[in-house]
């Protein structure tokens, strides 16, 4: 059976002894980690933006797993890599809480682009190579702390999404533009897993403060008091997907593990009951209602409907990182004092853009035909 433990925890100060029993009931922290390894704690650091905003893994969660780790007699380390090479990682760090937390607890923050990287051949059809970071590489064991979000292309991000960030630098972008349909980035995200899932120890998801509607940055924050927690990455991503009420068969990166809902039959929850939770009317993106529409439609009507993204020039302030986040040069600037604008013609809806607009100026430019599928919330 699948191990998932369920802990129901109201504020981020009761972090350590929630995140302690969440784990226990999995097996306990001395059954995952040996003494002397050196750990990789993973958390999301999407961007710069403080811990209530619901886009990063908040640090109460990361401190609480360091103290973990160094009960067990192991040597954690903490990374991530935000937003590829076009952000500045110590804005970061001291943003989302980071930089305190490791200092605090002398613990090594690593930048990821800094540490070097190899490349491997992950058996993906449409990126030959992928990078990753030697933080990733040379570490014994990675803890995966995911947070509970939504996500505009892939609709879900949680355990399995959050290792993308073992990526270094702008090179997640460019692999937008080699995989740049949505059933072939969930291809991707799939065998990133599939090459690192022998490393993960445990995953635990950060849904103390979640985000609904158009994430991983852009969306709404709500309150769910959960912290989820499980050796199986997927088998988490897929149980907390089915108590949202999404159909796990419609989730293209579950899809491409073949992670069917017989899957959901296998697990053992542990816990608190699912039912002391508000699951009840999670807002996903809209954009993803295109899902639903069936396949030989969107083939009779598909160059009709489509999605690009427009950017919002009351909300712009020109700091430029969506025309520097565009994997296929879609989005220019005419004038040194003007916004940035898309080029529909080229922008392929990767929404790299959207994920890394830290001001929501980033929106959606429908055709008429979704407009008629897809409606807001």
């Amino acid at each position: 059976m699948i191990k998932i433990s369920l802990v129901k925890c109201g504020e981020y100060s009761k972090a350590y002894h929630s995140v302690n029993e969440a784990v226990e009931l999995i097996g306990g922290i001395d059954s995952f980690i040996r003494p002397g390894e050196k750990i990789l704690i993973k958390p999301n650091l999407l961007s710069p933006k403080e811990p209530d905003k619901a886009v990063t893994t908040h640090p109460e969660i990361v401190k609480a797993v360091i103290k973990l780790v160094k009960k067990a007699e192991a040597v954690p380390v903490v990374g991530d890599s935000p937003g590829g090479a076009i952000r500045n990682i110590q804005t970061v760090w001291e943003k989302t809480g980071m930089l305190e937390v490791c200092r605090k607890e002398n613990v090594e923050l690593i930048n990821f682009e800094a540490a070097g990287s190899r490349e491997f051949d992950i058996n993906d059809a449409n990126v030959r190579k992928v990078n990753f970071s030697n933080a990733v590489l040379n570490c014994d064991g990675i803890i995966n702390l995911a947070k509970l979000k939504t996500h505009s292309l892939m609709s879900f991000s949680a355990g399995v999404k959050n290792l993308y960030g073992c990526i270094p630098g702008i090179t997640k972008v460019e692999y937008h533009k080699l995989a740049s349909k949505n059933t072939d980035f969930a291809d991707l995200l799939a065998n990133i897993y599939d090459f690192l899932k022998h490393k993960i120890r445990f995953t635990l998801i950060d849904g103390i403060l979640a985000m609904q509607g158009a994430g991983p940055s852009g969306g709404e924050v709500r309150k769910m008091d959960l912290i989820a927690a499980s050796q199986d990455t997927a088998a988490l991503d897929a149980f907390l997907l089915d108590v949202l009420k999404q159909d796990i068969s419609k989730n293209l990166v579950l899809n491409s593990l073949n992670i069917t809902k017989e899957r959901l039959d296998k697990i053992e929850l542990i816990g608190t009951n699912p039912r002391c939770f508000n699951f009840k009317n999670f807002k996903f993106p809209p954009l993803r209602r295109l899902d639903y529409i069936p396949k030989h439609i969107v083939r009779f009507i598909g160059s009709f409907l489509w999605v690009k993204a427009k950017i919002n020039k009351k909300l712009c302030r020109k700091c430029m990182l969506c025309l520097k986040s565009c994997p296929v040069g879609a989005i220019k600037q005419k004038g040194k004092d003007s916004c940035p604008a898309v080029k529909e013609s080229k922008c392929i809806s990767c929404f790299c853009c959207h994920e890394f607009c830290p001001y929501k100026a980033v929106n959606f430019h429908k055709s008429f035909l979704a407009k008629i599928f897809i409606k807001e919330n």
